[in-house]
C-alpha cells in the first residue's frame, strides 16, 4: 500500500503544480498568458491520466488483494479457540499488524486513508475553479453562451451592444460631424474609449481557453468518480480492519486473564485426574495437528507434516552448521591463531558453538527469505532470535572468561538454554493449552532441579558477576516452577522467556564494561602515561586519576561510553526484554500499550508511565556525565591557566554551580515528561515550603554560610585551626567541612558552627605558620654563644624540602633567637621558626632535638626544676 499512497502523493503534487496568470499589460496580454498557461495544464493532465491508466488497474488489484488479507485474517481471528492460546496469540497480532499497517501515520504525514480525503477535497476545489473560468471566459463579449450569464452582466451587455449599435447606425447616417472626433492616440486610447468587445487573436485565445478549461475539468471529474469509488472501497476495508482490531484486543484481555490471574488447574489436580486429563490433552493434539481425512483437498501449512518439518530441519540445520564450525577451526583456521590445541582445547570448542550458531542463524535467514510459508516464516523467525540470544551469550562468555571458567559457566548456563529451546519450539508448534498443562509442569521441575545441581557444582570457579547471574537464573526458574505447578503454566513459560533474553542482555552488557576496562588498562593508561605498561603503580595511579576527571581532555569519549551510553542499553534491556517476551504470544502491541499507559495518572498533578520512567532515568545517566565533564572540563582549564602558581585552587564553589544548573536542568525537563502543570508545581512548591520551611531553617544557614566558605574564605588543602584542633580541609559542601588532623581522624564542622568559632586560616596569605619552641640554660651562660650556636645549627633546615618540593621554612623569614624571660631556674629563650603547617608536629620535633644536641654537645647546661628538702630535727 506504500505505493498506493505514493500515487496519492503524486496527483496532490500534479494539482498544486497548476499556474495562474497575473495582471498583464491588458486584457489581450491576458489571454494569451492564460492560453499558455492552460496548454502545458493540459499537457501535464495527460501525462498524469497516461500513468494513471497504466497504475489504475494495479492499484485497484492491491486495495482488492487487502480485502481478502483482511476476510483471511477475519476467518483465522473469529475461528479460534481460547483453549489454544498460541494460536489466539497469533491470530491477534495478525489483525494487530494488518490495523497499523492501515492506520498508522506515514514518514509524509497522515494514513493512508485521509490521504484520499485531502486529495478528493482539492480535485473537487479545482473542479470549482474551472467552473468559475470558464463562465468568466464565455461572459467576455461576445457572450458564448448567454444562458449562463447572472442578471447583472446580462444588462451590462446589453446595453453595450445597444451603444455600439446606436454609433454604427450614425456613422452609416453621416452624422459623425456632430459628434466631436476622438483625440488621435493610438489603438489602446481608442480601445480605452470603445466598449469591451473581443476580436482577432482575442476570440481565438478565448476559444483555446475554453476548450483546454473544460477538457481539463472533464478529465477531473472522470478521475474524481474513479478515486470516490476507490475511496468508498477503502472505506470498507478500513472498517473491517478496525472491527477485527477491537476483537483483538479483547481477545488479549481473555489471554492476560488466562496467564496472569485466572490460571488452570494446579498439577497436583491434574495428577489426581490424571487419566482423564490425558484423554483431554489427547484429543486437543489429535484435533491440532492430525491431517484431515481429505488432505490434498483440504491440505494445511499447520497440521501433519509441516509441524513435524519444522523440528526436524531445526536440527539437521543446526548439526550442518556446528560440524561446518568445526571444520572450519580445525583445516581453514592456521594452527599458529588458535594455539596449543590441547592447552585450549575448552576454549576452541566454545569458539565452535559461537561460529556454529551464528552460521545456523545465517542458514536459517537465508532461507526463511527464499520460502514463502506463513507457518515455516513464523517459525524460522523465532528460531532466528533464538540463535542470536545464544550467540551472545556463548560470545560473552568465550571472550570474558578463562578456559576452565567458561567450562563452568557453559554447564551453569546449559539447563537454562535447553529449556528455552523447549519453549520456543512450544511456541513454534502452537501448542494447545491442554497439552502444555500435562508436560510442561513437570519439564520445568526437573530442569530446576538440573539447574540447582549444576549452579551448585561450578558456581565457586566463576567470577562474582556470573555468580550473581547464576544465582538469579536458579531464581527464575525456580519461580517458573512454582507458577506451573500452580496452574500459571503459561506465566512460566512468559517468564523463561524474559530471563533467557534479559540474560543475553546483560551479559552482552558485562561483555561491554568488560572489553572497556581491558581498553583502559592496555591503551587509555599507556596512551596517558607510557611508563604505566611495565609499572603497576603508575597504572593504578593514572586509573584512579581518569576516575577523578584529571585526563578529560583525553578519556571524554571513553567516560561517555562509560558512564551514559551501557548504562542507558542496560536500563533498556529491562523493557526490550519484557517487549521481547511478549513476542512468545504475540502480545507485543499489548505490553507496548502498557509501557505507555499512565498507571498515575493525574492530569492535574502527574502522569507517569513505565516508558516515562524509563526515559528519566536514561536521562539522568545523560546529565550525571554532563555533569562530570563540565566539572572535569573546567578543572582541566584551569590547570592550562594556572601556569603552575596556584594548581590546587579551590574549584569547589564552580563545580557545586556547575552541578546546581545541570541538575536543575534535568529536574526541570523531568517536570515536563511527567506532565507536571505549573498548578501542580506551585502546589508542590508550597507544600515543601510550608512543611519543609522550619525544618531547613538550619540546613538554609549552612548552605549560605557555605557559599561563603567556597567564595574565598576556605579552600581545599587549606590547613586550619579551630579551637584546639588542628587539620587540612579535605571538603567544603553546603552544609559542612571536613577536615582531616595530623593523627589522621576526620572531624566534620557544620558551616555555622566554624564560622562562630572564629576558625584560623593558617595557610590563607601563605603556607608558613610562627612556631615558638622554648628552651632554657643555667644563670651564668653566654646567652649571645648560645644564639649563635643554635642559629648556626637550625640553619641547615633552610634548604630542605618535603616530598612535594616546598621549603620546610619560609625563605624570607629567618629563624630566630630571642631572649624571653629570667626563670626560676633558668635563663629563657625562644627560638621562632616560620615553618610549613603541614610539617609542624615532624619539624618541630626535630628542631628541639637539634636544640638538644647543639648545646649538650657544647657543655651548655639545660637547667631541670629541682627541689632541696632539709629535715629539721
Amino acid at each position: 500500500m506504500k505505493r498506493f499512497l505514493t500515487f496519492l502523493l503524486t496527483i496532490t503534487l500534479f494539482i498544486s503544480a497548476a499556474q495562474a496568470v497575473l495582471k498583464e499589460k491588458d486584457l489581450a496580454r491576458t489571454l494569451g498568458v492564460l492560453r499558455a498557461e492552460l496548454t502545458a495544464d493540459y499537457n501535464r493532465q495527460q501525462m498524469f491520466m497516461q500513468m494513471y491508466e497504466q497504475q489504475g488497474a494495479t492499484q485497484h488489484e492491491q486495495l482488492v488483494s487487502y480485502m481478502n488479507r483482511c476476510e483471511q485474517i477475519g476467518l483465522m481471528l473469529y475461528s479460534q479457540s481460547t483453549e489454544n492460546t498460541f494460536d489466539m496469540a497469533y491470530a491477534c497480532q495478525q489483525a494487530v499488524n494488518l490495523y497499523r499497517e492501515l492506520n498508522d501515520p506515514q514518514p509524509v504525514g497522515g494514513n493512508k486513508f485521509h490521504s484520499y480525503g485531502r486529495v478528493i477535497k482539492r480535485i473537487k476545489n479545482e473542479i470549482e475553479r474551472y467552473n468559475a473560468l470558464i463562465t468568466s471566459l464565455k461572459s467576455i463579449p461576445p457572450v458564448t453562451d448567454e444562458s449562463q450569464l447572472s442578471e447583472s452582466d446580462s444588462i451590462l451587455f446589453s446595453a453595450i451592444d445597444s451603444l455600439k449599435t446606436k454609433r454604427d447606425s450614425l456613422a452609416e447616417e453621416g452624422h459623425q460631424a456632430k459628434h466631436p472626433p476622438l483625440p488621435d492616440q493610438g489603438d489602446e486610447e481608442e480601445l480605452n474609449h470603445e466598449p469591451l468587445f473581443l476580436t482577432g487573436q482575442q476570440l481565438e485565445d478565448r476559444a483555446f481557453c475554453l476548450a483546454y478549461a473544460q477538457q481539463l475539468k472533464t478529465n477531473l471529474e472522470t478521475f474524481l468518480e474513479a478515486l470516490e469509488a476507490e475511496s468508498s472501497y477503502y472505506e470498507s476495508v478500513r472498517k473491517k480492519v478496525n472491527r477485527l482490531n477491537r476483537f483483538a484486543q479483547s481477545r488479549y484481555k481473555v489471554m492476560q486473564d488466562n496467564i496472569f490471574v485466572e490460571g488452570s488447574a494446579n498439577y497436583f489436580t491434574i495428577l489426581a485426574n490424571l487419566p482423564r486429563y490425558i484423554m483431554m490433552a489427547k484429543r486437543a493434539t489429535t484435533s491440532k495437528y492430525k491431517p484431515f481425512a481429505h488432505h490434498d483437498a483440504a491440505y494445511s501449512d499447520w497440521r501433519g507434516m509441516p509441524i513435524m518439518f519444522i523440528s526436524i530441519f531445526v536440527l539437521l540445520y543446526l548439526s550442518i552448521a556446528m560440524a561446518l564450525a568445526w571444520f572450519i577451526l580445525r583445516f581453514l583456521v592456521p594452527r599458529r591463531w588458535m594455539g596449543d590445541e590441547n592447552k585450549h582445547i575448552v576454549r576452541r570448542r566454545m569458539l565452535t558453538l559461537v561460529i556454529g550458531t551464528a552460521l545456523f542463524a545465517i542458514i536459517v535467514m537465508v532461507l526463511r527469505g527464499v520460502v514463502d510459508r506463513p507457518s515455516f516464516r513464523m517459525g524460522t523467525g523465532l528460531i532466528i532470535n533464538m540463535a542470536w540470544l545464544m550467540e551472545v551469550i556463548f560470545l560473552s562468555l568465550y571472550i570474558r572468561l578463562k578456559d576452565k571458567q567458561m567450562l563452568h559457566a557453559a554447564y551453569i548456563y546449559l539447563p537454562l538454554m535447553i529449556l528455552s529451546f523447549v519453549v520456543i519450539m512450544f511456541r513454534i508448534v502452537l501448542i494447545p493449552n491442554g497439552l502444555i498443562n500435562l508436560i510442561f509442569p513437570p519439564i520445568l521441575l526437573l530442569f530446576t532441579l538440573w539447574q540447582l545441581w549444576m549452579s551448585n557444582r561450578h558456581r565457586s570457579e566463576l567470577p562474582l558477576i556470573d555468580k550473581v547471574y547464576s544465582n538469579i537464573t536458579s531464581l527464575a526458574m525456580m519461580v517458573s516452577c512454582v507458577a506451573a505447578w500452580a496452574g500459571y503454566t503459561l506465566l512460566a513459560v512468559q517468564i523463561m522467556v524474559w530471563w533467557t533474553l534479559q540474560l543475553a542482555a546483560i551479559t552482552t552488557i558485562t561483555c561491554f564494561y568488560y572489553l572497556m576496562e581491558r581498553y583502559e588498562e592496555r591503551r587509555l593508561t599507556v596512551r596517558i602515561a607510557p611508563e604505566a605498561k611495565t609499572s603497576p603503580e603508575t597504572m593504578h595511579r593514572v586509573r584512579r586519576e581518569m576516575r577523578q576527571g584529571l585526563h578529560i581532555d583525553r578519556t571524554w569519549f571513553y567516560d561517555l561510553v562509560n558512564r551514559a551510553l551501557v548504562p542507558i542499553l542496560a536500563v533498556m534491556s529491562v523493557f526490550e526484554s519484557i517487549y521481547w517476551a511478549a513476542e512468545v504470544f504475540e502480545m507485543t502491541s499489548v505490553c507496548k500499550k502498557a509501557f505507555h499507559v499512565n498507571f498515575i495518572d493525574q492530569p492535574d498533578l502527574i502522569q507517569i508511565s513505565l516508558y516515562k520512567l524509563w526515559f528519566v532515568a536514561a536521562l539522568w545517566f545523560v546529565f550525571s556525565y554532563i555533569n562530570y565533564a563540565l566539572r572535569s572540563f573546567y578543572a582541566y582549564y584551569r590547570r592550562l591557566t594556572a601556569n603552575g602558581e596556584d594548581i590546587d585552587s579551590n574549584l569547589t564553589l564552580v563545580r557545586n554551580v556547575l552541578a546546581i544548573i545541570v541538575w536543575g536542568i534535568y529536574f526541570i525537563i523531568v517536570l515536563v515528561v511527567l506532565n507536571v502543570p505549573k498548578s501542580g508545581i506551585s502546589i508542590v512548591t508550597a507544600g515543601l515550603a510550608t512543611g519543609l520551611g522550619f525544618a531547613m531553617q538550619e540546613l538554609i544557614e549552612n548552605f549560605f554560610y557555605g557559599l561563603s566558605l567556597m567564595a574565598g574564605r576556605l579552600r581545599v588543602g587549606d590547613y586550619i585551626e579551630c579551637g584546639n584542633i588542628v587539620g587540612c580541609v579535605e571538603s567544603i559542601t553546603y552544609q559542612s567541612t571536613q577536615i582531616t588532623t595530623a593523627d589522621g581522624c576526620v572531624i566534620s564542622f557544620l558551616n555555622k558552627d566554624l564560622l562562630s568559632k572564629n576558625f584560623k586560616n593558617m595557610t590563607r596569605n601563605h603556607s608558613y605558620e610562627l612556631i615558638s619552641i622554648p628552651v632554657g640554660v643555667a644563670y651564668g651562660t653566654n646567652v649571645e654563644q648560645v644564639r649563635q650556636l643554635l642559629t648556626q645549627a637550625l640553619d641547615q633546615l633552610r634548604d630542605e624540602r618535603n616530598d612535594n618540593g616546598m621549603l620546610l621554612t619560609d625563605p624570607e623569614r629567618p629563624i630566630s633567637v630571642r631572649f624571653s624571660e629570667f626563670g626560676d631556674s633558668s635563663v629563657d629563650l625562644k627560638i621562632n621558626v616560620w615553618m610549613l603547617v603541614q610539617e609542624r608536629y615532624t619539624l618541630t620535633a626535630r628542631i628541639k632535638e637539634i636544640i638538644y644536641n647543639t648545646l649538650n654537645e657544647n657543655n651548655i647546661q639545660i637547667p631541670f626544676p629541682q627541689r632541696d628538702v632539709h629535715v629539721i630535727k
